[in-house]
């Protein structure tokens, strides 16, 4: 056997190998899948079982008055109404929640740290609003804190229930980070008329938004986060006045928060595709971080 006629036979085995290696890959990574769509549609079926449902909330004749089957009934009706939600949504890989976990779990570290140095800087820098600032940077540190766990939960779970609930209250602490932001600009700096109904505008919004999602949950996602975006961006109509009462460093990182969460907000809608969510998540936290470090500047 010639040396090119070795070469070539090596290369024959590298390619066969090579290829194998793929096609064990590809089994692997569609085992996998079927794996996870098997294990969701194992959970769904669970949670849709009649016998469950009615044991769970008493409803029939587990029930000990018409009450109280009616209650479990209702109770009944909108479980069903979240299982059919979450069959028409696309399932998370198991990657992808774990991810998703521990990025969240990143961001309640981060905010409970964050918490404690806003109340710092409240105390020390801004004299004549210390009690009102030092209660709205906790308020929003304690927002932020809910929000990431309620996250990490509704990623960590598997009952479909569970994650619903969680999901809901993370939204729900969302719009309350975005008060108790505004609250902190519009008390502390801009003041005045103005910043009155910047105030009123933006609590306005977020009672709207956490009513709304409390009732409906994801059934109108688009509307929910049209709301998220509204409250989210009031500031822009006073910008001028945000530019003017705000240090550089201050202004500069609360547009880059907007910014960033602006991108993550165009992440999350593309949830549909893989990674997308983790990737909005880990976009949101950087939006976060930034939003911290313009109340750190505040008082600058």
């Amino acid at each position: 056997m010639s040396r090119q006629d070795e070469i070539a036979q090596k290369a024959v085995r590298k390619s066969t190998l090579k290829s194998l290696k793929s096609k064990k890959r590809s089994r692997l990574k569609q085992l996998k899948i079927d794996y996870e769509n098997a294990v969701q549609q194992i959970n769904i079926q669970y949670a849709e079982d009649p016998e469950r449902l009615k044991a769970k909330y008493a409803a029939a004749e587990y029930a000990k008055t018409e009450r109280a089957m009616k209650r479990a009934e209702k109770r009944i009706a909108n479980e069903k109404r979240l299982l059919e939600l979450a069959k028409k949504s696309r399932r998370l890989t198991v990657g992808e929640e774990i991810g998703s976990s521990i990025v969240q779990g990143i961001g309640v570290m981060l905010f409970i740290a964050a918490t404690a140095i806003l109340d710092t800087i409240a105390v020390g820098q801004l004299d004549s609003f210390v009690n009102i600032t030092t209660v709205f940077y906790s308020l929003f540190g304690a927002s932020m804190i809910l929000m990431y766990l309620s996250s990490v939960l509704q990623h960590a779970l598997t009952n479909i229930t569970a994650k619903q609930v969680f999901n809901r209250l993370s939204h729900v602490f969302s719009f309350l980070i975005i008060g108790f932001g505004y609250s902190a600009y519009t008390i502390t700096k801009i003041q005045g008329e103005i910043g009155w109904i910047l105030f009123g505008i933006v609590w306005g919004l977020v009672f709207i938004g956490i009513l709304f999602y409390s009732i409906a949950g994801e059934k109108y996602d688009k509307l929910n986060v049209a709301l998220y975006i509204l409250a989210g961006f009031s500031g822009l109509f006073v910008a001028k006045n945000l530019f003017e009462v705000l240090s550089a460093k201050s202004f500069s990182m609360l547009v880059l928060g907007a910014v960033f969460y602006l991108i993550g907000i165009i992440f999350y809608n593309l949830k549909k595709i893989k990674f997308m969510h983790l990737l909005s998540n880990i976009i949101m936290l950087f939006g976060s971080v930034y939003i911290f470090f313009s109340l750190f500047f505040l008082g600058a």
